[in-house]
């Protein structure tokens, strides 16, 4: 068995009653834990890699969701995760072969705030500024950002997303982990993770 533990975080500091689920590729919610009144969480679950762990606490109310994809449960793994009004969707990393050495990486975010506003695009404007990439606990330097769009389907259509190249350690063929933080202009923050 492999024990998945970590600290929920909100603005405000440690968040209880964050729901923590491990789904399949499906989404169905194979196991699933609260925070406690310190915003710890430990969830045992038999050894393997799970497509998604999401958290959230008071859905599309207050917050929006963490993701982490491809999570690896193999002993023990600490994931401290933050949620707030944004979420950081689809996270995605990848190298380009044959060009400079940086990793590409894609995502789609999310804002609460436009979501209840009614805005049919509800990504917030982001700039090199608002977001942090960190590759295998390492910050990265942001090359180049672009604005891409999505499309999710007849019934929305397209929405904004972001296509980044950053910077890798030295020994970028083997990073094990992505973490991205996007921060909108009034502070608002989301995160994903991405394992590889």
């Amino acid at each position: 068995m492999a024990i998945l533990h970590g600290t929920a975080i909100g603005r405000e500091g440690v968040l209880p009653g964050v729901c923590v689920e491990i789904k399949n590729e499906q989404f169905e919610t194979l196991f699933k834990t609260v925070s406690d009144e310190t915003g710890l969480f430990s969830l045992s679950v038999p050894d393997g890699i799970y497509p998604f762990l999401t958290a959230v606490r008071e859905y599309g109310d207050r917050c929006l969701e963490y993701w982490a994809q491809d999570v690896p449960a193999r002993g023990e793994l600490t994931l401290d995760i933050h949620i707030d009004t944004v979420e950081v969707y689809g996270l995605h990393a990848f190298h380009v072969k044959g060009a400079a050495n940086a990793l590409t990486v894609y995502f789609r975010p999310m804002s609460l705030q436009k979501f209840k506003s009614g805005a049919h695009d509800i990504a917030p404007e982001l700039d090199k500024h608002n977001i942090t990439v960190l590759i295998d606990g390492q910050q990265s330097k942001i090359y180049t950002l672009n604005r891409v769009q999505e499309y999710v389907g007849e019934d929305v259509g397209l929405l904004t997303a972001y296509l980044l190249q950053t910077s890798v350690p030295q020994d970028a063929d083997e990073w094990k982990r992505v973490d991205v933080t996007v921060r909108d202009n009034d502070g608002r923050f989301g995160c994903a993770t991405l394992f590889r």
